[in-house]
C-alpha cells in the first residue's frame, strides 16, 4: 500500500511539473506576439532559442494584437450627411471601380469616377448632395475604373479645374468621349506637376506626390497621387501607382491612406506601408470581383502595420469626417455601382 502511494504522489509530483511548464510556455508566447523585443530578452535570459519554435511574423499576421491600432470611432447609416466646417471625404461605393468625393464647406473635389456605367449614379449623388460645382477635378489615370464615367460628369456638372496625365495615344471610347466633352465645354486638361499644391481651402492643401506625363509602359505609372493635409491629418491618395512609383520617392508618415490599386499585388509593398503607417486604410473593390482583389498577401501587410481597414465591398460607401484632429467613420449602406439595378 506504501508503495503505491508513494508512486501516486510521484505521479501528481509529476502532472504539477507538466502544468507548470505549460503555463511557463503559454505565457512566453504571449510575450513574444506582443513584443519582438521581450522574445530577444527571454532568449537571452535563460539561454534557450524560442524562436525556433515560435514563428513570430507568422503568429503576428494571424494575432487581433496590434501595438499600433488606433481606435476609430465608426457608426453605419443608410443617408449622407455633410458636416459643416469638417472635412468630409466619401469613398464611394462604385464596384471594381473608384470614385472619391472631397468636401469642406463649398469647396469641392472629385478624384476618380469609376466605370462608364457608374458615371450617371456618381453625377445624381453630387447634385443630391446640394452640390452646383466641382472645383476640382482629378483623373488618376486613363483606365475605365478611374475615368470611364467621367465624361458624364463633365457633362452634367461644372468644372473649374480638370487633371489628367497626359496621353495622346488611347483609342478607348470613353476616353475619346471624354476629350469630346472636355472640347465642348472649351476645357482645357490642367498639367500636373510632382511638387506642385493646390489650395483646396484655407488650410487645407493638397500636393502632387507623383505623377508620369511621358506615357508608360504600364498605365498605372502614370497615376497622379495626391496628399491632402489638414492641419494635423494627412490623406494620401495613390490611384493605381506601383511599387515602381511608391519606391521612387519619400512619403511622409499619413494618416488615411486609400490602398494603391484596390489592394492588388501590384502595389502596396511593406517597405511603402512601413514608411507611410497609415492608422486607416481604404481598399476601392467590388464584391465577389473577378479579380480576386484585394489579395490576401495586401492584407497582411496591412494587418502587419496595425492599421484599421475598411473595404467597399463591405462596408458600403465610406465617408470620412475629420476636424483636422480625429477622424470618425461611416459606413453607409449606398451604392454607385452601375452594375448593379435598383
Amino acid at each position: 500500500m506504501g508503495r503505491k502511494k508513494k508512486v501516486k504522489n510521484k505521479l501528481k509530483d509529476i502532472d504539477f511539473m507538466k502544468l507548470t511548464v505549460l503555463v511557463v510556455l503559454f505565457g512566453i508566447v504571449i510575450l513574444a506576439v506582443l513584443s519582438p523585443q521581450s522574445l530577444s530578452e527571454i532568449e537571452s535570459t535563460f539561454g534557450i532559442k524560442i524562436s525556433n519554435i515560435i514563428d513570430y511574423e507568422a503568429t503576428l499576421e494571424n494575432s487581433n494584437v496590434y501595438e499600433n491600432v488606433v481606435n476609430v470611432e465608426t457608426v453605419e447609416t443608410t443617408e449622407f450627411v455633410i458636416y459643416e466646417d469638417k472635412l468630409n471625404i466619401f469613398f464611394l461605393d462604385v464596384g471594381q471601380a473608384d470614385a472619391s468625393l472631397i468636401i469642406y464647406n463649398d469647396k469641392t473635389m472629385l478624384i476618380d469616377a469609376g466605370n462608364v456605367s457608374d458615371g450617371d449614379k456618381i453625377v445624381d449623388c453630387i447634385k443630391g448632395l446640394g452640390i452646383k460645382k466641382l472645383d476640382y477635378v482629378i483623373g488618376t489615370h486613363i483606365h475605365e475604373d478611374h475615368v470611364g464615367g467621367m465624361y458624364k460628369i463633365v457633362d452634367g456638372i461644372k468644372i473649374d479645374k480638370f487633371y489628367l496625365p497626359y496621353n495622346d495615344k488611347s483609342t478607348t471610347s470613353y476616353y475619346k468621349k471624354l476629350l469630346k466633352s472636355l472640347e465642348a465645354k472649351s476645357m482645357s486638361i490642367e498639367e500636373a506637376v510632382v511638387g506642385d499644391i493646390i489650395k483646396f481651402t484655407d488650410g487645407i492643401d493638397v500636393e502632387i506626390m507623383a505623377v508620369d506625363n511621358d506615357m508608360p509602359e504600364d498605365e498605372n505609372d502614370a497615376s497622379i497621387v495626391v496628399e491632402v493635409d489638414y492641419k494635423d491629418m494627412e490623406y494620401l491618395f495613390m490611384g493605381d501607382a506601383t511599387t515602381k512609383v511608391e519606391s521612387s520617392r519619400k512619403w511622409d508618415d499619413i494618416d488615411v491612406l486609400r490602398v494603391g490599386h484596390h489592394g492588388s499585388n501590384t502595389s502596396s509593398s511593406q517597405a511603402f506601408l512601413d514608411e507611410v503607417k497609415p492608422e486607416i486604410s481604404i481598399i476601392s473593390v467590388g464584391n465577389e470581383n473577378s479579380y480576386g482583389l484585394p489579395k490576401e498577401k495586401i492584407i497582411k501587410r496591412l494587418n502587419s502595420i496595425g492599421t484599421n481597414i475598411y473595404r467597399t465591398d463591405m462596408s458600403g460607401t465610406i465617408q470620412l469626417v475629420s476636424d483636422g484632429i480625429t477622424n470618425k467613420i461611416y459606413e453607409v449602406d449606398v451604392s454607385f455601382d452601375g452594375n448593379i439595378e435598383e
